[in-house]
């Protein structure tokens, strides 16, 4: 038995869908972090009666659902149809993932320098945390954090060129 160190975890939402003899279905919102197998059996343990997972199926990540995913026949096939400019339709900006994240746009001055390593002010930066970053252009060159100096220290680059 592997132990786990406990830790502080949320569940927005914990929903029976389906019981059938010994067998639930549940659906759960949760925070990163959360383990689902643990989170069952603290469950059975609860009720006295034991639990584990049979089958786990993670129908979000972020703000990425299942709506948006495709299967590998899927995009064989629209290739063999179109080519690479036909699954290009699937890709989504590089920064899709972080769109709940601040965002700065930077002068074309302070892009060049904050992409060779050097972190730049940026006036109307939050005053802590991490932080998206957009080009003059609106082009995402990467992720930055702020700094106690209140400077935007670059922590992932993206150069397009």
């Amino acid at each position: 038995v592997v132990e786990r160190e406990p830790r502080s975890v949320t569940i927005a939402r914990l929903e029976l869908l389906a019981f059938d003899g010994n067998t639930a279905r549940l659906a759960v919102d949760c925070s990163k972090g959360t383990y689902i197998r643990t989170l069952v059996e603290d469950i059975g343990e609860q009720l006295g009666c034991g639990a584990y997972v049979a089958e786990l199926r993670r129908t979000q990540a972020g703000p990425f659902t299942l709506a948006q995913t495709v299967t590998l026949e899927e995009l064989e096939a629209v290739h063999a149809e179109g080519g690479n400019e036909a699954v290009d339709r699937f890709l989504m900006p590089s920064d899709s993932g972080l769109l709940d994240w601040p965002l700065l746009q930077f002068s074309e001055h302070s892009a060049f320098y904050w992409l060779n390593g050097q972190p730049v002010r940026a006036p109307d930066a939050p005053k802590f945390g991490m932080v998206r970053v957009q080009d003059h252009n609106g082009r995402f060159i990467g992720i930055g954090e702020v700094s106690e100096d209140g400077r935007i220290a670059p922590r992932r680059l993206i150069r397009s060129e």
